[in-house]
């Protein structure tokens, strides 16, 4: 997923990405912290009533910056979030 280099994420004051507490429900479906998810849509001013019609886009959003942002500050890397950037097996 593509994010404009000068998109700025905000987040809850000493949120960690560990606090997402991501896990993988099933093999397409991953499951995480909802409460951080809608406090990180209100501080971004981003409606949460559209987010939880239409999750994907801003969780996928959420998910890679803040990922990318972790890492690059020394974060160690989260299983969950590496599964999904791996190339899909060819079938």
């Amino acid at each position: 997923m593509q994010t404009d280099p000068n998109f700025q994420l905000r987040l809850p004051e000493g949120a960690q990405f560990t606090d997402l507490k991501l896990r993988r429900c099933d093999a397409e479906a991953i499951d995480m912290d909802m409460d951080l998810i809608e406090r990180i849509c209100q501080l971004n001013q981003w409606d949460v009533a559209k987010v939880r019609e239409n999750p994907g886009p801003v969780i996928s959003t959420i998910l890679s910056v803040w990922y990318k942002t972790h890492l690059a500050a020394g974060g160690t890397p989260d299983a969950v979030m590496e599964s999904l950037r791996a190339p899909a097996p060819l079938q």
